[in-house]
C-alpha cells in the first residue's frame, strides 16, 4: 500500500507516474506489480486530488497489466469509485477534434474511468 500512497501523494505526480510506467515495462515488471497493493477501504479517506490521482494510477496499472503476461492486478484497481467526473485528456484542448477522437477510440481501461491518456505516451520506447 505504501508504494501506491507514495505515488498519489508525490509532489511531482507526473514524474512519479512516469517512473511507475518505466517500472511496469521493465524486465523485472512482475515484482513492481506485486508492490501495488492498496486497501480499497482507504479510498474513502482520500482527498479529491488523491482520488483523481489514484484513478489515473489505476488506469495505467490496468492498461499496462493487461499487456504484461504475468502482471498481478489487485482488486482495488477495479473499484467503482475510481472514475473521474469529467473526461481527463491531457495534452489536447477541450473542444478539439483530437480530444473527441481520443475519447471515442480509447481502450476500455481508459473509458471505464474517464481518463484518456494518449496511448503512445504509455508505450515503452
Amino acid at each position: 500500500m505504501e508504494k501506491v500512497l507514495n505515488i498519489i501523494k508525490a509532489e511531482d505526480f507526473n514524474f512519479t507516474l512516469t517512473n511507475l510506467l518505466i517500472d511496469l515495462y521493465s524486465v523485472d515488471y512482475e515484482s513492481y506489480f506485486e508492490e501495488l497493493h492498496f486497501d480499497e477501504s482507504e479510498i474513502e479517506n482520500l482527498t479529491k486530488v488523491e482520488l483523481d490521482r489514484l484513478t489515473k494510477v489505476a488506469t495505467v496499472i490496468e492498461y499496462v497489466g493487461n499487456r504484461q503476461p504475468k502482471a498481478k492486478l489487485y482488486k482495488w484497481i477495479y473499484s467503482e469509485k475510481l472514475r473521474l467526473d469529467d473526461p481527463y485528456t491531457p495534452g489536447v484542448e477541450d473542444e478539439s477534434i483530437a480530444r473527441i477522437k481520443r475519447i471515442f477510440s480509447a481502450p476500455k481501461e481508459f473509458s471505464l474511468r474517464n481518463v484518456f491518456f494518449d496511448e503512445e505516451t504509455l508505450k515503452p520506447i
